[in-house]
């Protein structure tokens, strides 16, 4: 007759390769995300894990000793994926300290001290990994459904795995009887559904992480680092739904000299010129104001709230930036026109603000370039012209 807990191993063995391998083919297809390699060792690990528990009958001690080590390699393997996941560096040492620390010693304990400890490891691996997702999910301003979930599921893991850690002393298990303990069973049971629960949750997880990173990089300029048409695209139109009265600011900006810079320097300069004033500009603005390139030399700001003097100051403090930051570039020729309008006690229409703005940019350039105008509500005009 076949014994059933071997059998239950080998086939949980198979189950937990069978995942592995399939994490590990849908990193090969993207190795972008780092977090599915790790993520496919841990049911790998977990895997031969079982397998050494299927031939326990055979050689006890395979069973004990590294059976028990591979399952708390397994288990930091998994905070280890989660921490290549949220973008830390990976600390392997300690994800791999569990397991050396049950081989040097603690596998000599009797059978209930032994479930206690390897639970324990166990639950503190998997609390770390289930806070690193929770961190995660308050820190990013895009959270993801599939990591909050993850993140309950391994946490619930853990609760379980103290439980049993404080339960382990007082089960009524001994070393003849064990293959064939309800106990084993129902742990055999839980820990399946949860390997393949988590299965399905870290592959939803990356491939969802992925579709988030595509789409922000569908919104950033790849020269500058800025935030694209698009981008600012959607920003108006969240403005237009969720209008509401505040003093904001548009500028609009148009590097001098492109074309020239381009035709004479080469495009490698031109480009060059672009990332030194989005550089420039992104240091002059404020964390909650938006600076976009809209196309070719042209970007905008967006700064809320803002009155005509901050305005003003913030611009010229862009422009004056930027003279300095591409001094160097170009022979100097390398500056910016700003057109700025602000919006005081209405509701904001960022679109025609930036209309406004545009205008004021182009009595800028037809004044001379390298100066900040602004204009007012009345169409009211003011010129701060370059002293570089």
């Amino acid at each position: 007759m076949i014994e059933l807990a071997p059998t239950l191993f080998l086939f949980g063995a198979f189950m937990l390769s069978l995942l592995g391998v399939f994490l590990y083919a849908i990193w090969r297809g993207d190795e972008e995300a780092q977090e599915l390699w790790w993520w496919s060792a841990v049911f790998a690990t977990a895997g031969a894990a079982a397998l050494t528990y299927a031939f326990r009958n055979e050689a006890e001690w395979l069973s004990i000793i590294f059976g028990n080590a591979l399952n708390m390699w397994s288990c930091g393997l998994l905070w280890t994926g989660v921490v290549v996941f949220v973008e830390k560096p990976v600390r392997l040492p300690l994800a791999l300290l569990g397991g050396a620390i049950w081989i040097a010693g603690l596998w000599q304990a009797d059978l209930n001290m032994r479930i206690a400890e390897t639970a324990a490891i166990s639950a503190v691996y998997e609390a770390a990994a289930a806070w690193e997702l929770f961190r995660y999910n308050q820190i990013r301003e895009q959270r993801l459904v599939s990591s909050r979930v993850t993140a309950w599921i391994i946490a619930l893991q853990a609760a379980l795995d103290f439980a049993l850690a404080v339960a382990a002393p007082f089960l009524v298990v001994d070393n003849e009887s064990f293959l064939t303990s309800p106990y084993l069973k129902a742990r055999f049971l839980e820990l399946s559904g949860f390997v393949a629960i988590l299965g399905f949750l870290v592959a939803t997880l990356s491939k969802e992480r992925l579709a988030s990173r595509r789409e922000v990089a569908a919104l950033i300029d790849p020269l500058t680092g800025l935030p694209n048409r698009r981008a600012f695209d959607r920003a108006v139109e969240r403005a237009r739904r969720g209008a509401t009265p505040r003093a904001t600011a548009v500028l609009v900006f148009d590097l001098d000299n492109f074309k020239f810079i381009n035709d004479r320097f080469g495009h490698a300069v031109g480009d060059r010129v672009l990332a030194a004033f989005g550089a420039a500009a992104s240091r002059s603005i404020r964390a909650n104001d938006l600076l976009a390139r809209i196309g070719g030399e042209e970007f905008v700001a967006i700064l809320s709230p803002a009155d005509r003097t901050s305005a003003l100051a913030i611009a010229e403090r862009i422009r004056a930036a930027f003279v300095r930051e591409a001094k160097h570039l170009a022979d100097g020729a390398a500056t910016v026109s700003v057109g700025v309008t602000v919006i005081e006690g209405e509701t904001p229409d960022l679109a025609a603000m930036t209309r406004v703005a545009d205008d004021a940019l182009y009595r800028a350039k037809a004044e001379g370039r390298n100066r900040v105008i602004f204009a007012g509500e009345q169409h009211e005009q003011t010129s701060l012209a370059s002293r570089a």
